[in-house]
């Protein structure tokens, strides 16, 4: 363009994007009004009978704080469509969007970009195959390989719908998230996510994987499964499962109404009636508390109708050794329960192998029952207050194990197992 023709200039701009007629009248209305401030060149026609403007050439357009530049606009006056091409790039305040060609939509302030869009806010980086912007609301919508990455993590997903002014966004199809500093990948059909609070919820089949590496370098696998997955990057970093959860991690394995997964402080704290099993011990109650040292299972505390269930003998599947009350702590060394703490309304059951005429197996109830494991067996037991006791012998007790079974403890078969092969994608720390 002529830069020595003010004058014809000016008509140009106003011809082109239909500015209102005075000065007073463009800053009245200049939330809508299209503002051409640079092209080397402008031309005019007729395409399928609509007038047609087109710039070319280091194009910069405005509308309100919706600012563009690219190498060339097509605007068919009428409609207020505007395809731009080459090098398009969309600024909203921090917010700019990338593509190599798009539509802006003058009436209602939409901005359409296609053939790979990259947006970026300076917290996050989004590309896609396909972006949508619309300056007022300000939502963003996006699909098509979408991917989202920040300091924290990256996300993929088949679609996405940005809110800008409440910082909340819908992602939906095939979502992942992978969190590096975690090592944890969660999928899922849709992600909630609100960036002010750091809050996010994933649902429909939500499953969340974390590998570790072992010092032997082979990779342990933590698998939970539950009908929503929720995240809390706030002072305590957090994952929490809740309805149908299942749990399962090599020997260690739980089902509950909810779980919470503390990734730095290695714990886990199980409620609505959860039930683990390590190795061959099963534990439940009203809730109770998992504690990890460096992956391995230590201490399980279980709070309001605790029980316990060991199986005694591998010669005899059906024996099981019982402790029940209304608290319990349970220890672990590293690959066996090493002790059981009962406290309040404590019975123990369990049996006796001494290839002896006094086999059988021992009742015991006491206001506090503290349990020695040896082998996986009883090696020493202390009962504390109100002692009671029975001794059924081994003619009296054999194949009459369920007779004598504490009330309100069964074995149950709905254990959850590892698959053959951990679910792709799963990230392994270094």
């Amino acid at each position: 363009m002529n830069k020595s023709a003010p004058c014809t200039y000016a008509l140009a701009v106003l011809g082109l994007f239909g500015a209102c007629n005075t000065w007073q009248q463009a800053a009245a209305q200049r939330s809508l009004v299209f503002v051409l401030h640079n092209a080397d060149s402008l031309q005019f026609r007729m395409i399928d009978g609509e007038p047609v403007r087109e710039a070319i050439g280091h194009v910069h357009i405005s509308q309100g704080n919706v600012d563009i530049t690219c190498d060339r606009a097509l605007q068919y006056v009428e409609t207020g469509v505007t395809h731009l091409t080459g090098n398009l790039v969309v600024r909203d305040e921090r917010t700019v969007m990338r593509s190599p060609r798009g539509i802006y939509h003058r009436t209602d302030r939409r901005a359409e970009a296609f053939d790979g869009v990259v947006l970026d806010d300076g917290n996050v980086r989004l590309t896609a195959s396909y972006g949508e912007y619309m300056a007022e609301p300000r939502i963003g919508f996006f699909r098509g390989h979408v991917r989202i990455v920040d300091t924290a993590s990256t996300v993929t997903a088949d679609s996405l719908t940005y809110f800008r002014n409440t910082q909340q966004s819908i992602a939906e199809g095939r979502v992942r998230i992978v969190n590096e500093t975690d090592h944890v990948v969660i999928t899922g059909g849709k992600l909630e996510h609100d960036a002010r609070t750091q809050f996010s919820r994933m649902l429909f089949d939500p499953v969340l994987v974390q590998q570790d590496s072992l010092p032997t370098g082979a990779a342990e696998t933590l698998v939970v499964r539950s009908e929503i997955m929720e995240a809390y990057r706030d002072s305590v970093n957090r994952f929490v499962a809740i309805d149908s959860v299942r749990i399962v991690r090599a020997d260690l394995a739980g089902v509950a109404g909810m779980a919470a997964f503390f990734t730095q402080g290695d714990s886990i704290l199980l409620r609505r009636s959860p039930v683990v099993w390590y190795g061959e011990t099963q534990i439940s109650g009203d809730s109770m508390n998992v504690y990890l040292i460096r992956r391995k299972l230590r201490q399980v505390d279980v709070m309001g109708n605790a029980g316990a269930l060991s199986r005694s003998d591998s010669l005899h599947p059906d024996r099981m050794d019982q402790v029940v009350g209304e608290s319990m702590r349970l220890t672990f060394g590293d690959t066996a329960l090493s002790r059981i703490d009962v406290e309040v309304r404590a019975i123990s059951l369990y049996h006796i192998y001494e290839d002896t005429l006094e086999n059988g197996l021992n009742k015991i109830s006491g206001d506090r029952i503290v349990m020695h494991f040896s082998g996986g067996k009883v090696s020493s037991l202390r009962i504390v207050g109100g002692v009671e006791g029975q001794y059924v012998p081994e003619n009296l007790a054999k194949n009459r194990e369920q007779e004598y079974a504490l009330p309100g403890l069964a074995w149950r078969t709905d254990r959850p197992r590892l698959p053959h092969r951990a679910p792709r994608g799963a990230a392994t720390s270094k």
